[in-house]
């Protein structure tokens, strides 16, 4: 593995100019060489994931191929009068072809099992990191990379309490997450290396100011999530387009 390896540039939903949980977004983060494309996933009325943050009434009611006709579509919002819902199967596939990993950021517990079964339908576990909501996994999950979110509270800003930590990244290691996924505030040197002592993925969210990149790789997270994937890309030394 080369030096500059690490961090993974992971390039956040709609990073480019087009909106977040498109096609087009995909294809902006490729374009961007990003090594990580970050997604938020939803399921419909007949649990098929699709790429959606907010949540909508008409995802009870309808299958993506229906809500995917116009007018219905443009329900959902502005953005979906001129682009189409993606399906989560045909990303994954897009993704096999390309080769790039995807951070799957799970909305709700809905969504967990079907997106889960899904990825493994498609043979895709090696390129997929799971964030958001891991509650209630009833799917045998080897081979995917299940980060466990560190709540809010984990902010600290009158110190670092390194037993707060350690018992953080002791309950991850237990219950199998491959990593942890943290806010960038509340990452400091030491929740790093204690994360790494417990053999743990630290992937951070959402770093856009190019010293606060800096510090983390420093750090040696092994992720940064961030809406300017190119300008990370200068920031580890690399040559970005």
């Amino acid at each position: 593995m080369k030096d500059n390896a690490r961090p993974l540039i992971t390039a956040h939903t709609g990073s480019g100019q087009a909106p977040a949980n498109t096609w087009s977004s995909f294809l902006e983060a490729c374009d961007a060489r990003a090594d990580v494309a970050e997604v938020d996933i939803r399921v419909t009325k007949k649990q098929e994931p699709i790429l959606m943050h907010d949540h909508s009434p008409l995802l009870e009611q309808y299958g993506v191929d229906e809500l995917n006709q116009l007018p219905l579509r443009a329900q959902l919002g502005d953005i979906y009068v001129e682009h189409e819902l993606v399906k989560l199967e045909e990303l994954l596939q897009e993704a096999i072809r390309r080769q790039i990993k995807l951070n799957l950021d799970i909305k709700n517990g809905e969504a967990v099992n079907p997106t889960l079964k899904l990825v493994k339908a498609a043979r895709a576990e090696h390129l997929i990191y799971v964030t958001g909501c891991t509650e209630g996994i009833e799917v045998e999950a080897s081979g995917m990379a299940l980060l466990l979110n560190a709540p809010m509270s984990m902010i600290i800003k009158d110190g670092t309490r390194h037993d707060q930590i350690d018992g953080f990244c002791q309950q991850a290691q237990q219950e199998g997450y491959a990593g942890v996924n943290l806010h960038e505030a509340m990452v400091t040197p030491a929740f790093v290396d204690i994360a790494h002592a417990h053999n743990l993925f630290v992937s951070v969210y959402t770093v856009n100011e190019p010293q606060r990149m800096k510090e983390l790789i420093e750090m040696k997270v092994d992720s940064i999530t961030t809406m300017k994937p190119e300008l990370l890309h200068r920031m580890k030394g690399g040559q970005a387009r």
